[in-house]
């Protein structure tokens, strides 16, 4: 008996996103497909003029991929105002718009606002993008002054490693950085490893949500300033953010009991305006955070105290990993360099020269050259 045919069923065409021409069937209630929708731009664009100087009068607040929330200059009202940005501006390297970004705004015919040109940064936040079909530099936050390294004594616990690679971004973005340690109320003894940024001469802020100790020099600071929260998820940004300015209507989570990590509250950059003329910017956790563009030559620069032993090594461009008469690797064997430092030093210097590798996975690895290898993990400070 012949077994009859299964008729495939037909599967439906998955519809393209062509805003020029099928925008009625351009909206999906699946916010997944609508994020991730192929968009095509028209080819032939009409011919606009775009400005080549301009005065830029407003800032941006968040934006997406064609749009952004700005905030206007001379109005006596901080209302945000969601603008078009200009098809004609094209993303290259880096990211197009940031929050914080000063831009040039026109009115359409209409009446629609429109983002004409966007003016050069004085400072930015970026790291390499994990985005692989946008430009390979993701820019967090534009024309900050501070940048605030948020991180908590416990739940989850102090981390060394992420610290070390935002001073790198702050040294390569022109912002002043300062080390925010967050919940200082939950513990009796700070970790020792706080000691290793005090002895670098860096700002150290204590601060906890509870008790608001901190919160009145973290507004002093953003006196007429920009500033950036930054940090893993769940050491309290947004919790911070509440406390230096209650209007605020944020969302917060608690910790993960089972794995003491945070959980993803903020999941978009935003800029907050103060009463004292500072402006905040807050923004989501980070898990990982590689560099765009680094030399792993240059790195000695960004570790003070690896750089000082450095210009005393046999070779100019030794790596301190297998030389033969390095003074680095003497330095960290007599306590001079404290051991932790120079193994998130190590683990930087490994993920630039392969990128793509995480902290994370190089944290399970045995990464101390073979004469370093007895050392007992523990920090020296001197």
């Amino acid at each position: 008996m012949k077994k009859k045919k299964l008729e495939k069923s037909k599967r439906s065409e998955n519809r393209i996103k062509n805003w020029e021409n099928r925008y009625d069937e351009s909206y999906s209630k699946d916010p997944f497909r609508l994020r991730r929708a192929e968009v095509h731009l028209p080819e032939n664009l009409p011919e606009i003029y775009l400005p080549e100087t301009f005065e830029p009068n407003a800032t941006v607040v968040s934006h997406s991929k064609k749009w952004a929330f700005v905030l206007l200059d001379n109005t006596t009202e901080q209302k945000e105002i969601l603008c078009k940005i200009d098809e004609h501006l094209r993303e290259k390297d880096s990211s197009l718009i940031a929050p914080g970004d000063r831009v040039f705004i026109e009115y359409e015919e209409n009446g629609e606002p429109i983002i004409r040109g966007i003016a050069e940064r004085k400072s930015k936040l970026s790291r390499l993008s994990v985005d692989r079909e946008g430009p390979p530099e993701q820019v967090i936050s534009a024309n900050v002054d501070i940048l605030f390294i948020v991180a908590s004594v416990k739940q989850p616990p102090f981390k060394a490693g992420l610290i070390d690679r935002f001073l790198i971004v702050a040294e390569n973005g022109n912002v002043e950085p300062v080390i925010v340690i967050n919940k200082i109320d939950i513990v009796d003894t700070l970790p020792e490893e706080i000691n290793i940024y005090k002895n670098l001469g860096l700002k150290i802020v204590y601060t906890s949500c509870i008790t608001k100790q901190g919160i009145e020099e973290l507004v002093d600071l953003l006196q007429n300033k920009v500033g950036v929260l930054a940090g893993h998820s769940g050491v309290g940004k947004t919790s911070l953010l509440k406390c230096i300015c209650p209007e605020i209507n944020a969302l917060t989570l608690e910790i993960s009991q089972k794995t003491e990590k945070g959980r993803h509250a903020t999941t978009n950059t935003h800029l907050y305006c103060l009463p004292n003329g500072g402006k905040l910017i807050d923004t989501p956790g980070i898990r990982s955070l590689g560099f765009w563009d680094m030399d792993p030559r240059s790195l000695d620069y960004y570790f003070p105290e690896i750089s000082k032993f450095a210009e005393m090594c046999r070779f100019n461009d030794c790596s301190h990993i297998h030389e033969p008469d390095c003074e680095v690797r003497k330095a960290v064997k007599f306590g001079n360099i404290p051991i932790i430092r120079y193994e998130s030093y190590l683990r930087i210097r490994k993920s630039i020269e392969q990128d793509g590798i995480t902290p994370g996975r190089l944290r399970k690895e045995n990464i101390l050259p073979k004469d370093l290898s007895y050392i007992k993990k523990r920090n020296r400070f001197k």
